[in-house]
């Protein structure tokens, strides 16, 4: 039962619930605060439950885990499928030139001698060449002080060397799959098992990357263990920044980056006491098994279910709320000031991605965000894959293109607590492009050349704090995860090219780097389209959402302006295709309908229909 406030009588509401009792705190019974769950605002309830909230803390923490584990099996194919020192040897292992019986596809035999030419490559006594170690003739020779690899075991050099490519690009692939997917179910179904269910996948086919007998077989689990990314990475990151108070969001690019850096430093450690790719493999899967107990612990979204009007799910939040994190939440004053009629939260349920991409300033952002996310991702993955050049030591290049994202996130915070979304994520990029620029302009400075890769990549890291929380934030729950889901999915595009920039040097030596400043200072732009959304409450459903300034100019010059809503903010109700009509409008349309007289847009009288 709720009450009418504006005559005080008593009406029925179906998605109303009694006032519960929210159970006791140091032995106190805590007063039902606000009956109506169906209209709190998911905001302000994460408001009271405090920055540092406990509940919302251990829920920021479960989803972190899932970002742990997303980088240590993206990071372990940099070390376990590097290239390792080799050597050619005849069949005798002790002379380069020898005679042997050897059996043909024929079943003829035949005597020859044979000659090793280079590693790869050996020449029988007719001239012909032959690959080292794919016959009987020859051997590959490992340096046993090395790490037991994927190259070495499964020999893939020589001709086999693009092999080892295949376990990272299948894994990126097996992710791009099911993003579309996914991100529609997260929407429509939950975050929480959307979440989970990829979750439980990757980890075992991670265990059974460790254990499989063949490549073949590794290729295949590695791919399985791709179709479960796009659940730890984009529904994660998600599920993150709605369990969290808008005053903590500015701490998730510090908080990702120890997370990202953890795991990053976690499988280079872990590398230097674990020669054996398998074990290594099979250390960096095993903790993902403690995620079974996230069944019992890990909620829904507040956001998801206050959207969805899953009311009897928003009152257990709650209560558990109240009681781990020991405090009351006065619920009278969490209620939605959005009108009814702003957004209609009906619609809201089973959003898809026609309703999606029926909103053009939703398509403006979905395409400038994309190009965004390939330049980022493209940057990222360029500079932490050249890292292994900028030290003679592999190691060391690893390590450094690491630990230079530690002060970069520390900056990021700083910057976010102090300017927008948008101008930090325009600083980030901006001073990328710069970087790059200075060491096209100064190729042969070996110092420069350390130097400004690294800070590239710290400017990177801060781009990486700020960009997602513009598009999680921006995007409306409704959609949300279709959006940054869509994003997140072109942006693979970036992933998948890093590793062949090394080919534009064919072009010109400064061709990668003049590539990467160029697609920087594009995306910096781009930036600058987007609506700020520090401080600001995250829509609820595409008539809430702000189109961004840009946009609105873009709307006005090609003479298409679309319905405003209360804040001034551009409305479109893509579910039933109407426009929301101001009070007096209504009033208008109203009387012209009982009179049969149609009105002007001043209000005045016109010809009887």
């Amino acid at each position: 039962m709720t009450v009418d406030c504006d005559n005080g009588e008593e009406k029925t509401d179906s998605m109303s619930l009694e006032p519960p009792t929210l159970g006791s705190v140091a032995g106190k019974t805590i007063p039902p605060a606000y009956s109506n769950y169906l209209h709190l605002d998911a905001e302000k309830v994460l408001d009271k439950c405090g920055k540092y909230g406990k509940y919302q803390m251990l829920i920021y923490g479960m989803a972190s885990l899932g970002q742990f584990m997303f980088v240590c099996e993206t990071m372990i194919m940099s070390l376990i499928a590097v290239q390792p020192e080799f050597s050619c040897q005849t069949s005798s292992g002790l002379v380069q030139n020898f005679s042997f019986i050897e059996s043909s596809a024929t079943t003829a035999t035949f005597e020859g001698k044979f000659k090793v030419m280079d590693k790869c490559t050996v020449m029988d006594e007719n001239g012909q060449s032959h690959e080292c170690g794919r016959g009987a003739h020859s051997v590959l020779m490992y340096n046993e002080s090395q790490h037991l690899t994927l190259p070495i075991e499964f020999d893939l050099v020589c001709s086999q060397e693009y092999w080892t490519q295949h376990g990272t690009s299948l894994f990126m692939i097996g992710g791009m799959v099911t993003t579309p997917l996914l991100i529609q179910l997260a929407d429509r179904y939950g975050r929480k098992f959307s979440f989970l269910i990829p979750l439980w996948l990757t980890v075992l086919s991670n265990i059974a990357c460790s254990l499989a007998p063949t490549y073949y077989y590794f290729l295949f689990f590695r791919f399985v263990a791709g179709l479960g990314t796009a659940g730890i990475g984009s529904i994660g990151w998600v599920l993150m920044i709605e369990a969290v108070a808008p005053s903590f969001r500015s701490m998730t690019p510090l908080i990702g980056t120890f997370v990202w850096v953890g795991g990053y430093m976690f499988v280079g450690l872990l590398h230097l006491f674990i020669p054996n790719w398998r074990w290594l493999y099979f250390a960096i899967s095993a903790p993902g098994l403690l995620s079974i107990a996230f069944y019992w612990f890990l909620p829904e979204s507040l956001h998801w279910l206050i959207t969805n009007k899953k009311t009897k799910q928003v009152t257990r939040y709650i209560r558990k709320t109240t009681k781990v994190n020991k405090m009351e939440i006065a619920l009278h004053e969490c209620q939605s000031t959005t009108p009814e009629n702003g957004s209609d939260n009906g619609s809201a349920i089973g959003r898809t991605y026609v309703d999606m991409f029926r909103s053009p300033p939703l398509v403006f952002h979905l395409v400038l965000h994309s190009f965004i996310m390939i330049t980022m991702n493209a940057t990222y993955w360029a500079l932490s894959l050249f890292s292994v050049d900028l030290h003679e030591d592999e190691m060391v290049g690893y390590f450094l293109s690491g630990a230079v994202e530690i002060p970069a996130g520390f900056l990021a915070i700083v910057l976010l607590m102090y300017f927008g979304r948008k101008a930090v994520t325009f600083f980030g990029l901006f001073g990328q492009s710069i970087s790059m620029l200075i060491v096209v302009l100064f190729p042969e400075n070996k110092y420069m050349a350390i130097i400004f890769p690294l800070l590239a990549k710290g400017f990177n890291s801060i781009a990486w704090g700020s960009e997602p929380l513009i598009m999680g934030e921006m995007a409306p729950t409704s959609v949300r995860n279709m959006f940054y889901g869509s994003v997140g999915f072109v942006g693979e595009i970036g992933s998948v090219l890093a590793p062949y920039l090394k080919v534009l040097k064919g072009l010109h030596e400064s061709a990668p780097p003049l590539f990467i400043c160029g697609m920087s200072i594009l995306a910096s732009l781009a930036v600058l389209c987007s609506p700020e959304t520090k401080d600001k409450p995250m829509p609820q459903d595409i008539p809430d959402f702000d189109a961004g300034p840009v946009y609105k100019v873009l709307s006005r010059i090609f003479g298409r302006k679309p319905p405003q809503n209360k804040d001034g903010n551009m409305k479109l109700n893509i579910a039933d295709e109407k426009l929301t009509c101001q009070p007096e409008q209504t009033r208008l349309l109203e009387e012209s309908n009982d009179k049969n007289v149609l009105y002007d847009s001043d209000g005045k009288a016109g010809n009887v229909v």
